[in-house]
């Protein structure tokens, strides 16, 4: 990872931890980021335009209301309820000693501006917080879309918070718009899938086909318990469930499409060279290839896991991905194509203070690629493009301040000049075959 290169680095007093950076995306199609430490401190980072054309990246504490002295963030997550506007809700899940006895109170705290607004006010959505009193611990936040059919019409679709907690379930939370308040809601009546479970729930992550008829969840316990599920959102029913433990702690599972919708090269019957769009369908002599989901499982000691295909296989279908050494705890990952071959890389980061980047090459399967040093343990990674050019950089949350890594341009000149001379000159030898 030499093409990536250090653009900027701002310090947190206190550290974060694996449920604290969030992203922003705005309407405009700029990017934010929103990171928080333990100790109430809420930073958001961006960057700006300045006077002279280039850009200055900013970063500027928020004070969010309604986090008291001596309370703890435990996690957070944001959403933007509308693509147009920017109508964010940002949820921040606290802790703190109860007054009367040794005891830990637990909210989760939604911020919301009243009424939708083009520009973006931070400031003002901190100042309007909604209270949601916990009666357990909270783990992990995330939002997801709560999807609701009427025969093939599908008449609801809106954010839900969703949240796993200490008493062993997942919880959800929906926004009663008349009252303006979040209530929690009956599992049973939309997300079937989440049951009890044997051990606090760690990491939970959900992806929906792009029609949003079908929905696959899979969730890490304490014990080392993973499930993954699909579930038909028309019927609102599951099915599949597949299930396997793991000998130690899961630090993260995540659920990954093995292409984005950019396939290879097509060719029409007059020997044309076509390349298939995001957007576009192949032509109708061409085979059609279904997109695999597979699922990654980050272990904190043993070597982290991938599953193939779940869809078809389920768990039975896995390959134990490399690890660098048997000493440092595994913390959190990333799933991105970095080096723009088409490709999706594996980016694991560890309590070694490195980021472990894995590639799948053929007849060798998932193989340790190279590593990158930062200067403290890593806890989150994201690759986006914070900055605005077009290009994603590679966001590294550590235990000190956040890493913000940017390609080189040259390294970035020449992959562009590779993939113009793949589209005006294609392969001969590729097309006669």
């Amino acid at each position: 990872m030499d093409h990536f290169k250090d653009a900027h680095y701002f310090y947190i007093p206190s550290q974060g931890n694996v449920y604290t950076m969030t992203d922003l995306k705005l309407a405009n199609g700029s990017t934010k980021l929103l990171v928080a430490s333990l100790k109430r401190e809420v930073f958001c980072f961006e960057y700006q335009d300045s006077p002279t054309g280039s850009l200055v990246p900013t970063t500027k504490e928020i004070s969010f209301t309604y986090i008291p002295n001596g309370a703890e963030i435990i996690s957070l997550d944001a959403f933007n309820k509308s693509s147009t506007t920017n109508e964010f809700v940002i949820g921040i899940t606290i802790i703190k000693n109860s007054n009367e006895s040794d005891s830990l109170e637990a909210y989760l705290n939604i911020y919301s501006e009243w009424e939708e607004n083009e520009d973006f006010n931070i400031e003002n959505i901190a100042q309007n917080c909604l209270n949601v009193e916990l009666n357990f611990i909270p783990y992990k936040l995330l939002h997801s879309f709560l999807v609701k059919w009427q025969d093939d019409e599908c008449v609801t679709k809106e954010f839900v918070f969703i949240l796993s907690g200490s008493d062993h379930q997942v919880h959800v939370y929906r926004e009663h718009t008349l009252e303006h308040v979040y209530k929690e809601i009956d599992n049973k009546d939309f997300f079937p899938e989440f049951t009890k479970a044997p051990s606090p729930i760690i990491w939970i992550d959900v992806y929906y086909s792009e029609d949003y008829t079908e929905r696959i969840t899979s969730y890490a316990c304490e014990c080392g318990y993973i499930k993954l599920l699909k579930v038909d959102t028309k019927k609102n029913q599951v099915v599949y469930n597949f299930s396997t433990r793991f000998g130690n702690y899961i630090s993260r599972v995540q659920i990954f499409p093995e292409d984005d919708g950019m396939s290879n090269f097509t060719f029409e019957m007059n020997g044309n060279v076509k390349r298939i769009g995001r957007d576009e369908k192949p032509v109708s002599h061409s085979k059609s290839i279904p997109n695999k989901i597979n699922l990654v499982v980050i272990n904190t000691i043993l070597p982290a896991v991938i599953f193939h295909n779940v869809l078809e296989f389920g768990l039975t279908d896995y390959a134990t991905l490399p690890r660098h050494d048997s000493t440092s705890i595994l913390t959190c990952c990333e799933i991105a194509d970095i080096d723009f071959d088409g490709r999706k890389e594996i980016l694991i980061g560890n309590s070694a203070e490195e980021i472990m980047l894995l590639k799948h090459i053929e007849q060798k399967g998932w193989c340790l690629e190279d590593l990158k040093k930062i200067a403290a343990p890593v806890l989150g990674l994201k690759y986006l493009d914070v900055s605005g050019d077009g290009v994603k950089e590679l966001v590294v949350l550590g235990m000190k301040g956040v890493h913000v890594l940017q390609h080189d341009s040259s390294y970035l000149q020449r992959v562009l000049h590779t993939k113009i001379q793949k589209l005006t000159l294609p392969d001969l030898e590729e097309i006669k075959t």
